[in-house]
């Protein structure tokens, strides 16, 4: 009896090691419409499996020809919790998939990923590569989204998730840097040279009459200031209105099969 006991709690371990491994195997990078090269899938394959491997939070890419029938939503999610993706029991991870039947694309969030990318955040998220994917420069775009994830992640979990009140800036690129320290150095040379000219004018113009008159030469025994009018002018100042207002945080529902999951999507 002990022997039975012992070798079906072998082949559950077994089972189960099996499962882990198949999980892990995922392709972060599931291109099954033939957006990428074999060269750029490769180079998002290793950015998306370091982000990965960082976090515990998966991190996917899924194109496709066609959605067979389901909503963008429907089709994401059953595509990963069908396929092994994420980490732990609540299946950690964030996946995009872009539709080129009608140019659909939606951001599938589980587990951790819900609370570190936000609705609002999900947005911000958006901004900084839909106008690639757009333009079909997909390569860019989805190390775009890679960049932008490892980077929420990061600021979810050593501060606070981008929200409706904490704004994601991207980082200035070394280009503009150049050319704001070199527009800087102009702007400074140019005061200093303005300073030194400056000093080196003899002839100044004077604010009084009397300042033109010589010493001993002309005496003012009564001087008066008659104030004669003044002319105001008045403008209205339009204030914005504001409406409303969100308080920020996820929004989550229940996928086809019972599991919680968030996300966001549109057309491109």
């Amino acid at each position: 009896m002990k022997k039975i006991v012992l070798f079906l709690v072998m082949s559950m371990q077994l089972a189960f090691s099996a499962a882990v491994v198949e999980a892990a195997g995922a392709n972060h990078i599931a291109d099954t419409a033939g957006l990428l090269s074999s060269a750029e899938k490769e180079k998002l394959e290793k950015q998306f499996d370091e982000i990965a491997e960082a976090w515990q939070v998966d991190v996917a890419v899924l194109t496709t020809d066609s959605l067979w029938g389901k909503t963008p939503s429907a089709y994401t999610e059953d595509y990963y919790e069908a396929n092994g993706y994420g980490y732990g029991a609540e299946l950690d991870g964030i996946m995009l998939m872009v539709s080129m039947e009608d140019r659909d694309y939606w951001i599938a969030t589980y587990g951790s990923a819900q609370w570190m990318f936000t609705d609002n955040g999900l947005l911000q998220l958006e901004d900084t590569f839909l106008s690639k994917l757009s333009s079909g420069d997909y390569s860019h775009a989805f190390r775009k989204f890679g960049e932008t994830v490892d980077a929420f992640i990061r600021e979810a979990k050593e501060n606070r998730p981008y929200d409706v009140d904490h704004t994601y800036h991207e980082p200035m690129p070394v280009w503009l840097r150049f050319l704001i320290a070199l527009a800087i150095g102009a702007v400074t040379a140019g005061i200093v040279l303005a300073v030194l000219f400056h000093q080196l004018r003899t002839v100044r113009i004077q604010r009084e009459a009397r300042e033109y008159v010589r010493d001993g030469s002309f005496h003012i025994t009564r001087a008066i200031d008659l104030y004669l009018y003044r002319t105001v002018h008045r403008k209205k100042i339009e204030r914005e209105q504001h409406s409303g207002g969100g308080g920020g945080g996820s929004s989550t529902h229940t996928t086809s099969s019972g599991r919680s999951a968030g996300g966001h999507g549109g057309k491109f």
